[in-house]
């Protein structure tokens, strides 16, 4: 894509920053200098200034008394009196991070030191820190720089806070420690390794560790501030600041809560630090995915790299609490409170910041659709808050941030009484985890999603960005969506971002309604041929979740797509995963849930391609359960077991028997409960400019060839009783709708939905533009 074309999108983006800057410096009650360009604030002159600074000292001096944490600061005492035992063995970065003895100690008699000012307390804090600090040296395992940015954590903690205490000498010892552990960190020192976006060092370690040991040590040592804050300034904000307003991440529901919550730390530390909000306020907005994806039993629906497990309930502690607390929201609150399971290194953070006086409220007040906007384009639809809710997610994809972001442009999911329409495959497990056979062939692909298939058989995937522990050149052809970044490379800016091969898609319309809080239609359309190779010209496909309001069959999905491919011999395909095998009856198929106290099920009628050109069939079970044109990539649970086998182990594939250019899937998916034995019926109904979907009291109406209606139009169906009717693809502006040639009504179209929803009884209507 040209930079002409992706002006729009600079623009919003400095837009944006301007903004932020603005919103920053009016609340900042610090300078703000100019570094080579780059516009940062400067750490004030006084002590405390990390994390809190001398007006907090009053609440932190009630936080030690306050009730509701007391549990928090029983359980961070009880870790102080822990001995860390050293048994010889090599253990992982998990073990060496978790936080006891000393560096709980320390913190808390900082803390103490703070309140009391009893210098024995701050003397034992400083002496015992900075001996740990001097004797800290970890085994070369993977992730261990964690464990040296946590040190980093609690040394500047002790070195803020007592600071009147240390001694010249001490200072300079803390400052040679800060130096070497920031060495060890994957940033490396000066921090411009990996990349701004994704990856380890979009995470604790400029966020959080390096951006506090610099602002204690400012003073004695402002060359590790400037570093840090000019990258995160230069490269972290702007990218955070344009996809906010997409009110999502990227980086799949497991690895979101890590990446978000690090960016939260910042927020909180610039802000404590004096400089305001110095992100994007839209950032506040991002736990919102979260709750919409959130299934009745307490699990999120598949995103990126996740493991499946109905171990227990899938938390949002710490996203919540700092979300929650920072924003004032009591929705993120509710969440944080209902499994407040903070780990050991962020316990401290808990007794620090957490706002004892923030209500709580559970989403049931909330709209039933959410759409996620630029540079995004999902959307999650509900039928309500409770058990027997369907939930229904859609994906456009405007962007591929890779890392553990997947190639699902197109994709979607259904939830209704169990997993229905899945994401298949699973990150760790018996194949390892990033970068493994099966990560890196099947589960990040397009094949392992409710997406399309475009097979050029001699189409090569490189992978010069993610070759894995086989250092392969390619991975696996699976007939979908291309590798962004010239092999898998991920990107390192915004700018980065911006003008090079990432973008996948645009979003053409987007609307729900009548009403903004439990609408009748979620409509969400988008143009994906940029996520493909040049092997297509065009492919686009629309979503429409309808709530049917219906107890037997509460709601359907409606997906409509069209493929154009560079060669008519190029095999398509419309993929649909389960977890049970799937049941196939001409035209149509069944996915229901029989085990794991799971009962719901699918009912896909296929209306394009007609069943004379139709081919169906299943691919799936034992030895094929993630199968890739002829070979398997199997990947079995290791760390926890995946209780209901939600990595899946079937998919239905349809095709046209045909070879053409051009083809058109037209499917719609009953959502109902396994003993329902009458579904809804379906009837296509096909106009000279239009094709459609009746079922139960609702039509649906697209443009045939998926192109925007621009000129007048007519379509027809029959039936008994009054019929709620969506008309999308409309061009924007004043439409006539007639019928027996008279005038029934004129409305008005959006741009940005492109739809007509009104109601009315059989017959032929006629559209005409004003």
């Amino acid at each position: 894509m040209t930079l002409k074309q992706h002006l729009p999108y600079l623009i919003a983006c400095l837009f944006l920053v301007s903004l932020t800057k603005i919103n920053a410096q009016s609340s900042s009650t610090v300078e703000w200098k100019t570094l080579d360009g780059i516009s940062i604030p400067i750490p004030p002159a006084h002590h405390p200034r990390l994390y809190l600074q001398k007006e907090h000292i009053p609440d932190l001096k009630q936080r030690f008394h306050n009730p509701k944490l007391k549990p928090i600061l029983d359980e961070l005492t009880k870790m102080s009196q822990e001995t860390v035992l050293d048994d010889g063995k090599v253990k992982t970065w998990r073990e060496y991070t978790k936080q006891q003895g000393v560096t709980v100690e320390s913190e808390l008699n900082a803390a103490k030191y703070l309140t009391t000012k009893d210098p024995k307390i701050g003397r034992k804090a400083i002496t015992d820190i900075l001996t740990k600090m001097k004797a800290s040296d970890w085994p070369q395992v993977q992730d261990i720089a964690r464990a040296a940015g946590r040190l980093m954590v609690s040394g500047a903690v002790v070195y803020d806070w007592c600071y009147d205490l240390i001694t010249e000498n001490e200072k300079q010892e803390f400052v040679v420690e800060f130096l070497r552990l920031a060495n060890m960190l994957e940033c490396g020192y000066p921090p411009v390794k990996q990349t701004s976006v994704t990856g380890h060092s979009s995470e604790w370690m400029i966020m959080r560790d390096l951006l506090s040991a610099s602002i204690a040590i400012y003073d004695e040592f402002p060359e590790m501030y400037e570093l840090t804050a000019k990258r995160i300034f230069k490269e972290h904000i702007p990218v955070r600041n344009w996809f906010y307003s997409g009110h999502a991440y990227h980086q799949g529901n497991a690895y979101n809560r890590v990446r978000y919550s690090a960016d939260l730390f910042a927020t909180w530390i610039f802000d404590r630090m004096g400089a305001g909000n110095v992100f994007n306020p839209e950032q506040g907005e991002m736990p919102y995915y979260w709750i919409y994806s959130r299934r009745p039993d307490g699990q999120f629906l598949g995103s990126g790299d996740v493991n499946y497990s109905r171990s227990g309930i899938s938390s949002l502690a710490l996203p919540g609490l700092l979300a929650g607390g920072y924003y004032q929201n009591e929705h993120f609150n509710y969440e944080y409170e209902q499994r407040p399971n903070i780990a050991s290194i962020d316990l401290f953070f808990e007794f620090l910041w957490k706002d004892t006086s923030l209500g709580t409220k559970k989403p049931d007040d909330l709209a039933l659709t959410r759409y996620f906007g630029k540079p995004f384009g999902w959307m999650i639809a509900r039928t309500g808050w409770g058990d027997n809710s369907v939930i229904a997610e859609m994906k456009i994809n405007e962007y591929n941030f890779l890392n553990h972001q997947h190639h699902d442009a197109g994709s979607f999911q259904i939830y209704y009484k169990g997993p229905l329409a899945i994401d298949s495959g699973m990150y760790q497990g018996s194949s390892g985890g990033y970068n493994s056979p099966h990560n890196k062939n099947y589960f990040k692909r397009t094949i392992a999603h409710n997406s399309l298939l475009i097979y050029d058989p001699n189409e090569t995937f490189e992978s010069m960005g993610y070759g894995g522990s086989d250092k392969s050149p390619t991975v696996a052809n699976d007939g979908g969506q291309r590798l962004p970044g010239n092999g898998w490379n991920p990107p390192q800016h915004l700018e980065d971002l911006l003008n090079k091969d990432y973008k996948t898609g645009e979003i053409l319309a987007n609307d729900f309604s009548p009403s903004t809080t439990a609408p009748d239609y979620s409509y969400l359309k988008g143009d994906i041929t940029e996520a493909y190779s040049n092997k297509v010209k065009e492919v686009k496909r629309s979503f429409t979740f309808l709530n049917l309001h219906n107890d037997k069959t509460p709601a359907a999905l409606i997906v409509f797509d069209k493929i154009v491919s560079s060669d008519k011999s190029f095999k398509k395909f419309w993929l649909l995963h389960s977890i049970e095998e799937p049941k196939i009856n001409h035209n149509t198929f069944e996915v229901t849930r029989t085990l794991n106290d799971d009962s719901g099920k699918l009912i896909t009628s296929t209306l394009l391609p007609s069943a004379e050109d139709l081919e169906i069939k299943s691919v799936g079970g034992e030895g094929k359960e993630f199968w890739v044109f002829g070979k398997n990539y199997p990947n079995e649970p290791t760390r926890r077991p995946d209780v209901a086998n939600e990595r899946g182990a079937w998919r239905v594939e349809l095709s046209p028997k045909t070879e053409k250019e051009t083809d058109y899937f037209l499917n719609v998916i009953q959502i109902t409960d396994n003993q329902n034995k009458k579904p809804l019926l379906v009837s296509k109904l096909e106009g000279e400019k239009t094709i459609g979907v009746q079922i139960d009291d609702r039509v649906v109406i697209y443009s045939h060839a998926s192109q925007i209606l621009e000129t007048d139009f007519s379509f027809s169906f029959d039936g008994k009783g009054t019929f709620k009717i969506l008309v999308t693809d409309l061009k924007s502006g004043n439409w006539e709708i007639k019928k027996g040639g008279k005038t029934l009504e004129s409305k008005k179209v959006e741009e940005t939905s492109s739809t007509v929803y009104f109601e009315g009884k059989k017959g032929t209507y006629t559209f005409v533009k004003q």
